[in-house]
């Protein structure tokens, strides 16, 4: 509590918007397939989604070049103000039929293109209120604060889903104004811009931009470092829960059934609370040694616990894989985040987290590869494959985090 009573009104202001934006958002938008395949059909929602996805992926890029030549404060203002817009209307249209269910979709796809372009443009702006010197407690601290929001919204959604869910794009629309009143009136920090001859043409500013990023190869091969380790997790909804659902023996548990299906709830539940209660004694209690060997002991648990999830058929055996597999992800993810804004340059933050977002949609194709790969292979070559996997990222990642030079202090 003292490291967080020390950090700035801006950061602090920025911690509490982004808890009840994830905690609205989750509230809602992991209900949407499900919604547009009641409303409409399955055909149409898997086209629907996917093409939001790759439109909102291109446009990411779009985000991290405004970010870095433009007062970020001033265009996430601009961002909210259309956020109010579309979620008026989607409060307005979400039940109803024909005109305004064409309404609903359209207003909902430039609500998520519009926060695909704003996601690079915020973190750009959480890494300027950032001191470098806490760096690692406050992506510590983020990665709680997300996991208790996840867990919330959750909840929430599935209690209101059915019968209100005006209601929950309601609870999305005050978390936006919120955040939006926050960035007017208490955002308040430096901001370096990219430093580029005013004269070139904007395409060619753009390029220059991203080129930039890419031959900075120790950043690109952190990011598919990232993916390579974030694919075990990214496989739970995908080669897993298939895998459980068909091989699962179901069992009563306290008077519950679990099925293939619960099984796999049961290990969210898991890392949610494991994550919630153990976080900050995971850091006292590691706080004392050398972060390199800390790492290797997360990254051991980690890929043990997500390989062995993979293959696993038992209660209790997947119980303790997805807790050890947690304990893994609590060491090794703040250190990654932090690291990663060592690596990023001041004038170029936005590009840079623009990129760093192709780890997650790498990370969501390998899960989907893993699917299809997962029809020729056993589950325990399954799980070797993982492991080999998550292995090889982790080994990219220890080589750029702690034996290659960081950005010098004058590019900061």
């Amino acid at each position: 509590m003292r490291q967080f009573n020390q950090l700035s009104r801006t950061l602090k202001a920025r911690m509490l918007c982004d808890f009840l934006l994830t905690l609205s958002s989750t509230a809602i938008l992991p209900f949407m397939a499900l919604y547009l395949t009641t409303m409409i059909n399955a055909v149409f929602t898997g086209i629907f989604l996917m093409t939001t996805i790759i439109v909102g992926f291109i446009v990411s890029f779009i985000g991290g070049y405004v970010s870095d030549h433009f007062e970020r404060k001033r265009v996430i203002s601009f961002v909210h103000g259309i956020y109010t817009f579309c979620l008026v209307v989607l409060i307005i249209t979400v039940n109803m039929h024909d005109i305004g269910l064409i309404l609903f979709c359209t207003t909902f796809f430039i609500f998520t293109i519009t926060n695909s372009f704003e996601m690079p443009i915020l973190e750009a702006a959480v890494m300027d209120a950032i001191h470098p010197a806490k760096r690692e407690f406050i992506y510590r601290f983020f990665y709680w604060m997300n996991n208790i929001a996840t867990a919330i919204g959750m909840l929430i959604g599935a209690a209101l889903y059915a019968e209100h869910r005006h209601v929950l794009f309601g609870l999305f629309l005050v978390a936006n104004l919120i955040s939006w009143y926050a960035f007017v009136f208490i955002y308040d920090v430096h901001q370096k811009f990219a430093n580029h001859d005013s004269l070139d043409s904007v395409v060619k500013k753009f390029v220059r931009g991203y080129v930039q990023v890419f031959k900075d190869k120790s950043y690109s091969i952190l990011v598919l470092a990232f993916s390579l380790v974030f694919m075990a997790e990214a496989s739970l909804d995908t080669y897993v829960v298939v895998r459980l659902q068909k091989t699962f023996e179901p069992l009563s548990f306290l008077g519950i059934e679990i099925d293939g299906v619960r099984i796999f709830t049961s290990i969210m539940i898991v890392n949610t609370i494991t994550v919630v209660f153990l976080t900050f004694y995971i850091n006292r209690l590691v706080e004392s040694y050398s972060k390199k060997v800390i790492f290797l002991i997360g990254m051991i648990c980690y890929t043990f616990g997500y390989g062995m999830i993979t293959s696993a058929n038992t209660f209790l055996l997947i119980i303790v894989f997805a807790f050890i597999a947690t304990i893994g992800e609590i060491i090794y993810s703040p250190i990654y985040n932090a690291e990663r804004f060592a690596l990023t340059p001041e004038d170029a933050r936005g590009v840079y987290s623009s990129i760093s977002s192709l780890g997650f949609t790498t990370s969501k194709i390998l899960a989907q590869l893993g699917l299809v790969i997962g029809a020729f292979l056993t589950p325990w070559m399954m799980s070797i494959y993982t492991g080999l996997i998550v292995l090889i990222g982790f080994i990219l990642m220890y080589l750029v985090l702690f034996k290659t030079s960081k950005v010098p202090e004058n590019q900061k």
